[in-house]
């Protein structure tokens, strides 16, 4: 349970200057929705009731307002620190959402220290071939948190540049766990679609090193599924954007399923043609930019001849 003291302090960072009453209970600010100069908005901060006496907004709940008239992430904060009020939607419930940059972040594109840790994983991002213009534009990063040291850290960003999700991969062979990333729902981001050009071809592979070895309009799925329900999807088929499909060489039949779903939305498809025996994450991006030409684009003919090789191959067994 928060305070009363603590309750006035959040208020303070996300709305500014506040008048408390003598009863200690309400608090006036300036409104948010019409920008009053007089500070006659008033909020009860033991029920979270609000409302403003120039021009009437109120609410049941402080959330409500900041949600809808606080372009920040002041209502993710208070869900954070006071938990969801009632007539919240099912979906928002999800704290967890709320994404921030990890404590003790360092751009290592920047960095110039002596901090052991954070020159070894230095080294490690050198070794998989990521250069120096990669640490920059990926804004890829470590951490001087104990719970996050010797691991890689790569952000998120959505389409307005904050924040919506970030990786972290240990750089120790023995490393637990591998991986250590933020809570948010994978459906519910775009992985840096602060970098996509809707426009124009879009390439998907899974996870986010492999993105350093393709163009730069790029996503990646988190993963080797792309959900209906997910915001990827959604922005595909919304925009009709074509998509170079490059997942790893092991995930052949999950591409083709993707690319028949996408193609049923009238999505143009093509299937990364990968003609080596390294995974996209292992190769330049010259070799990839080379194989993408020759990338055929998908059709149902693609699948039966997929099925056919794989029955030949006795991969389908």
């Amino acid at each position: 349970m928060k305070s009363n003291l603590e309750k006035i302090q959040f208020i303070r960072s996300v709305l500014g200057t506040t008048k408390v009453a003598r009863d200690g209970v309400n608090v006036a600010v300036k409104c948010p929705s019409c920008n009053e100069k007089k500070g006659k908005f008033s909020i009860n901060i033991e029920n979270w009731m609000c409302h403003c006496w120039i021009c009437g907004t109120k609410s049941k709940s402080l959330y409500f307002i900041l949600k809808k008239h606080c372009k920040d992430d002041s209502s993710f904060k208070f869900l954070k620190n006071f938990g969801p009020p009632k007539g919240i939607k099912k979906e928002e419930k999800n704290i967890e959402r709320f994404v921030e940059i990890p404590d003790g972040f360092i751009l290592l594109s920047r960095y110039s220290g002596k901090d052991p840790d954070i020159r070894s994983v230095i080294q490690y991002c050198k070794k998989r071939g990521i250069s120096d213009r990669d640490l920059w534009y990926f804004r890829i990063g470590a951490s001087s948190d104990k719970m996050l040291r010797r691991r890689v850290i790569i952000p998120s960003f959505d389409k307005k540049g904050d924040i919506n999700y970030f990786v972290s991969r240990t750089i120790d062979y023995n490393g637990f766990p591998k991986y250590s990333n933020s809570k948010a729902k994978k459906t519910e981001i775009i992985f840096n679609e602060m970098n996509i050009d809707w426009k124009r071809e879009v390439t998907v592979v899974e996870g986010p090193f492999d993105l350093m070895k393709v163009n730069d309009n790029s996503t990646c799925l988190l993963g080797s599924k792309l959900p209906k329900s997910g915001k990827l999807f959604a922005k595909i088929v919304e925009n009709k954007t074509p998509i170079l499909l490059a997942l790893d060489n092991d995930m052949s039949h999950e591409s083709h399923r993707i690319a028949k779903l996408l193609n049923s939305y009238g999505v143009t498809v093509r299937i990364f043609k990968n003609t080596s025996n390294t995974d996209v994450g292992g190769m330049s991006k010259k070799i990839f930019k080379n194989m993408s030409i020759s990338s055929p684009i998908w059709s149902e003919a693609s699948i039966l001849k997929f099925k056919i090789n794989s029955i030949k191959s006795g991969s389908i067994f």
